[in-house]
């Protein structure tokens, strides 16, 4: 999930040059796969009450229609609190489907685990989301879709207030 956000931006970024091209539909559907690598960090008071650095990958499986884009996404990231140096590594497998006025993800959006491999936070569901607004439209209520309340307290801390 900490590419939620990440995930949406770079997959429209990426695939909108592809979608755009009218000629690119003579031969069907396009087929598109890349990775995006990034290291995001946030100061102590942004997301939660410690710094924290995110850097991850994400690799991506797309097929572009002329009326949505369907990706396979995997996401890796690697959590680290940096005021104590422990570190949560995140494997997330998520489909995405992107249509006119909403984007709808499917799968294991939180799947943290410590560097003894101890599993210690899992939520998969489904969040469809209003493209036009951010509004979430639809919510697995088991499936938390607020990065800092998930994160912050795994790694031993509170979300920034």
């Amino acid at each position: 999930m900490a590419g939620a956000v990440l995930t949406v931006g770079t997959v429209l970024g990426v695939l909108t040059p592809v979608a755009g091209s009218t000629a690119a539909w003579a031969d069907g559907p396009q087929h598109v796969k890349s990775s995006v690598t990034f290291d995001v960090s946030f100061a102590a008071g942004e997301v939660c009450d410690f710094a924290l650095d995110d850097p991850g990958t994400l690799f991506l499986n797309s097929v572009i229609f002329p009326d949505k884009t369907i990706t396979s996404i995997e996401d890796q990231v690697a959590h680290t609190n940096l005021d104590t140096g422990f570190t949560l590594t995140e494997t997330d497998h998520v489909t995405e489907t992107v249509t006119a006025g909403q984007i709808k993800d499917v799968g294991l959006a939180w799947h943290l685990r410590t560097p003894e491999g101890k599993l210690v936070v899992v939520q998969a569901g489904q969040v469809v989301i209003s493209a036009d607004t951010g509004e979430v439209l639809k919510l697995t209520p088991t499936l938390n879709p607020d990065f800092a309340a998930v994160i912050c307290p795994a790694l031993g801390g509170h979300p920034a207030s």
